[in-house]
């Protein structure tokens, strides 16, 4: 008995368990029958890279990424250099065009906008998650771009400002019409942002972000009239050092279709007594 004399079914079985770049590594240059069980299965469609040397990564890329980015639906990227190479070529990335879901770990600003360039012309493209690997320190561009990719439903981004300072506010002066239905921000987010962003989401029916706070801009933000968010049911906000009186204001005027609430502050029991 070897290895070899087992069914492919077992090894699809088997696959369930591995990642695809421990099945790349581990099977796919043994020899023309596994190359082939890889190249047909199901497997290749979502892609997860995560710890990864730079030459075992350009080996995977010529072999696997490269030849069948045309079937690829997920793709999780963990590691810099990584992303700076696939997002590296434009021609090379519109060409995922069945990509629906993208995950970014430890990806810097720098190549953020890059991407965001690529990702409005995929047809397919409804999810995003970012981790930023540096500190943050405006969330303008961010969310701009985030509100010009047009099919995007799912957002969640993770980020960090250095030395808990508070990022400079997002500038929305008008009127957007995102796609997006679930947003979710872990970070410090500045709360005089939060009226004119929820007008920029008219189909938003989950939100959730840990960290809602009072910053000090050189700016007066213009807060836009209200929208009505039909959608919205759920929502889970994290108040750290914000008054009652002035998150009331926003409950009114964007929560009415709210089934879910979830509400978590420091320092003030007015929550208490009038949530």
């Amino acid at each position: 008995f070897v290895l070899e004399d087992l069914a492919n079914e077992i090894f699809y079985e088997m696959f369930e368990y591995l990642d695809m770049h421990d099945i790349y590594k581990g099977f796919f240059n043994l020899n023309k029958r596994f190359e082939n069980l890889i190249i047909n299965s199901k497997f290749l469609h979502q892609i997860n890279i995560s710890n990864i040397s730079k030459i075992d990564f350009e080996n995977y890329y010529i072999n696997i990424l490269i030849p069948y980015r045309h079937r690829i639906n997920l793709l999780r990227l963990s590691n810099p250099f990584v992303a700076e190479i696939i997002f590296s070529s434009p021609r090379l990335i519109l060409q995922f065009i069945y990509l629906e879901k993208l995950i970014l770990e430890k990806i810097q600003m720098k190549y953020l906008r890059k991407i965001f360039n690529y990702l409005i012309d995929l047809p397919k493209f409804y999810s995003l998650t970012i981790s930023i690997d540096d500190h943050i320190e405006s969330l303008d561009l961010l969310f701009i771009n985030l509100f010009n990719l047009l099919t995007l439903k799912y957002c969640k981004i993770e980020y960090e400002t250095k030395n808990f300072q508070c990022p400079i506010s997002i500038y929305l002066t008008e009127y957007s019409s995102s796609s997006i239905q679930s947003l979710i921000i872990n970070g410090r987010f500045p709360f005089k942002s939060l009226n004119n962003v929820l007008c920029c989401l008219p189909k938003l029916r989950h939100l959730s972000i840990n960290a809602l706070i009072h910053c000090r801009d050189y700016f007066e933000i213009q807060d836009l009239f209200p929208i009505k968010l039909k959608y919205l049911k759920y929502v889970a906000l994290k108040f750290d050092c914000i008054r009652f009186d002035k998150v009331e204001k926003i409950l009114k005027d964007f929560f009415h279709n709210v089934q879910i609430l979830h509400l978590t502050t420091k320092y003030d029991e007015a929550y208490l007594h009038k949530c």
